[in-house]
């Protein structure tokens, strides 16, 4: 357990490419009670990394962060993945990845149980080579992304993978006509979604 978590332990944990993506995770850590202000891990914390209390702290997470219409809406997220995927869609204003990501979050510790992440990462991998108890937020990996956390080997370390939400915004002269328009937008997919 690290003594602070802060931008860059994230970055190296996780094998993130940015500190920026990194230091957006910090306000969810926050936010779930799993570090404090100063980025110090918590009781919470601690108490989660424990199979014996990981389900308090999850029903404890559960009641400080996620109101109480979804949790009345969805209380088993599993039965409706695309319904609390549209439920945090519409209520946080976030896009389709980042939504899917705290369904996943939610579904995670919905399920109050210490295994549910592991299961998801050797349902994502198809085995687990290393034969440790990792677990992860079973948030989807970005296409083509090969990358190792590095925690497989350290027992019952939790992996935590985070959703990137980017906004683009785009200005366009008004003078443009609409092949260059179609152009802007074409390239932007090619260079965002590797031409899908």
């Amino acid at each position: 357990m690290p003594g602070r978590v802060d931008a860059d332990y994230l970055q190296s944990v996780l094998g993130l490419t940015s500190a920026a993506s990194a230091g957006n995770l910090i306000g969810p850590l926050r936010t779930l009670g799993l570090i404090d202000g100063d980025g110090g891990p918590t009781n919470r914390a601690l108490d989660w990394r424990q199979d014996e209390s990981y389900g308090q702290v999850c029903e404890e997470m559960l009641a400080d962060v996620y109101p109480d219409t979804l949790r009345s809406a969805f209380p088993d997220p599993t039965v409706d993945p695309k319904g609390v995927t549209s439920w945090f869609g519409r209520n946080t204003g976030a896009g389709q990845n980042a939504s899917s990501g705290m369904a996943s979050l939610y579904a995670l510790i919905s399920s109050r149980d210490p295994e549910a992440g592991q299961k998801s990462a050797l349902t994502k991998s198809g085995s687990n080579k290393s034969g440790a108890s990792a677990r992860s937020t079973a948030k989807p990996k970005p296409k083509g992304s090969n990358r190792s956390n590095g925690n497989e080997n350290r027992g019952r370390t939790r992996r935590v993978e985070s959703a990137l939400n980017v906004n683009v915004q785009v200005h366009i002269s008004s003078d443009a006509s609409a092949d260059q328009i179609d152009h802007i937008f074409k390239s932007m997919a090619d260079h965002l979604y590797g031409g899908e």
